[in-house]
């Protein structure tokens, strides 16, 4: 822990740097989602060496995310599949953090008549059972709650306001997805 604290600004920034191009190795910089990879590196370039209290606490809790084998496979999983592209999911993410954050906190369950109702709502009543199901994969392999502590801690370290979680939103949705299939 001594030793992750004492480290200047620059060596924060290698470790980043070097798990992240760990992550999108062999992916071309243009291809679709590897733009991620530069707002998963980004420090303030003029980052002091002494970090305060917050952010020496984030600091250990990403090194030892990133430390993490499988926390590193699922992020290179993520990173490959999103270069891939292909179809990209057909809905809106803001109805999904509105109306799912609404439905995880009042406690519906995703495969209640309720939850169906707002699922239907946010996709449309009319969607397939097929196209539910695949948008339900796409959601749940772009979905880590460990993936978004990363960003969280990221931006401790970048001195940016915390924002809310939105995970457990998409979580419910690819469970109601699934339910109403």
């Amino acid at each position: 822990m001594a030793e992750l604290g004492s480290l200047t600004a620059r060596e924060r920034q290698l470790i980043i740097d070097e798990f992240v191009q760990q992550a999108f190795a062999g992916i071309d910089p243009g291809a679709p989602g590897a733009r991620i990879a530069q707002g998963m590196r980004q420090l303030p370039e003029d980052a002091p060496d002494e970090l305060t209290p917050e952010q020496a606490a984030a600091w250990a809790e990403l090194t030892g995310l990133m430390a993490d084998a499988s926390f590193r496979e699922r992020v290179r999983q993520m990173a490959v599949t999103g270069a891939q592209g292909g179809e990209q999911p057909a809905y809106d993410p803001a109805p999904v953090t509105e109306h799912a954050s609404a439905a995880v906190a009042a406690g519906v369950a995703p495969e209640s008549a309720q939850g169906k109702e707002i699922v239907d709502r946010i996709v449309g009543a009319d969607t397939s059972a097929a196209e539910r199901a695949k948008l339900a994969g796409q959601i749940e392999m772009f979905t880590d709650r460990r993936v978004e502590r990363y960003w969280e801690l990221m931006g401790v370290l970048n001195n940016r306001p915390p924002f809310t979680p939105s995970t457990p939103a998409f979580e419910w949705f690819a469970a109601a997805l699934r339910a109403h299939a």
